[in-house]
């Protein structure tokens, strides 16, 4: 009885043993179980996004993203413009560019506005096809411009020659993306020259767009044809003021916005004659040995002195003379 009761008790183990080894053996085990992840996303902008770079922006155009590609991590941007009303917006071109995503973010931190990129129009004119029948003459033509460089927070008088520019013409300089800068003081002395004035004060450096616009609305445009990068040279003083012909001086030059790798000279005709060992202690000052021999060229009289900063080759001269003696 005890014999058949214990074999009784195996058997019953053995079964249920065999049932629980069955049911595990369905179950996956969880380290071969595949975890579904999703992919981070860097983009701060989508498609529409109209982006500056202060919340304040006024530009009357900016860029507005077009695409972000994640394979090459690029967004694709277009110029977009103001409407009349202020709105944005409308394209005037369909040219477009890929930039780096770290790249736009960085330059243009602010989300400005939002739009929707398909219902945008293209508008390849401004001038209404009424102000054709209003038009005084032949629209203005821009060759040149000068001084083509000029420096952040100056004030800069420039002459723009060209042909059909007319009494009462405006001017201003256009980058991409940045306040337009209008000119002062416009007059036209000739219908091929016009004399202005623009303050650069906390303008961005860069190259910039010349646009000429004559009272009955038409314009030319000269693309790059101004430069903005750091101040010119200003000369306040020359110390000692003048020195013997044969002599070698130690010059002193005051001013402002001297940078450490300086060209000192000066210059009579056609004649010039290098400081040597000019060293700028500060960007107020340059020390500079000047060898008025006549070997040189030197020779009795009046000369001009210039400041060269090289690394930008922005020129400044002082308003007065230095006098060579005999």
């Amino acid at each position: 009885m005890c014999v058949k009761l214990r074999y009784g008790l195996l058997i019953s183990i053995l079964l249920i043993s065999g049932v629980l080894i069955a049911g595990c053996s369905d179950q996956v085990p969880a380290d071969s179980i595949p975890i579904t992840t999703t992919a981070a996303s860097n983009e701060k902008y989508v498609a529409g996004d109209i982006i500056g770079k202060t919340a304040s922006a006024t530009e009357t155009m900016s860029y507005v993203i077009t695409k972000y590609d994640s394979s090459t991590d690029q967004y694709t941007r277009q110029m977009l413009y103001k409407n009349p009303d202020g709105s944005w917006g409308h394209f005037i071109n369909n040219r477009t560019e890929k930039v780096e995503r770290t790249l736009v973010e960085k330059v243009y931190p602010v989300k400005i506005g939002h739009v929707t990129v398909s219902a945008i129009p293209f508008v390849t004119s401004t001038v209404p096809p009424t102000v054709a029948t209003t038009l005084s003459g032949n629209a203005p033509g821009i060759s040149g411009i000068s001084p083509t460089t000029g420096g952040s927070d100056a004030t800069v008088s420039v002459t723009i020659s060209g042909d059909n520019f007319r009494s009462g013409a405006t001017v201003k300089l256009l980058r991409a993306g940045y306040s337009v800068l209008y000119a002062t003081g416009v007059s036209v002395p000739s219908a091929t020259k016009i004399e202005c004035i623009f303050s650069f004060s906390k303008a961005e450096k860069g190259s910039y767009n010349l646009i000429v616009t004559n009272p009955d609305g038409q314009s030319d445009t000269k693309v790059g044809a101004f430069t903005l990068g750091d101040s010119p040279p200003v000369i306040s003083g020359v110390s000692p003021r003048q020195g013997a012909l044969n002599d070698t001086i130690s010059l002193t030059i005051n001013g402002q916005n001297f940078k450490e790798g300086v060209k000192v000279t000066i210059i009579k005709s056609s004649t010039e004659i290098v400081c040597t060992s000019p060293v700028s202690t500060d960007s107020t000052k340059i020390l500079c040995n000047l060898d008025l021999k006549t070997t040189n060229g030197a020779v009795a009289g009046d000369w001009n002195v210039t400041v060269l900063n090289i690394d930008s080759q922005q020129k400044g001269t002082w308003n007065q003379k230095f006098q060579i003696t005999n």
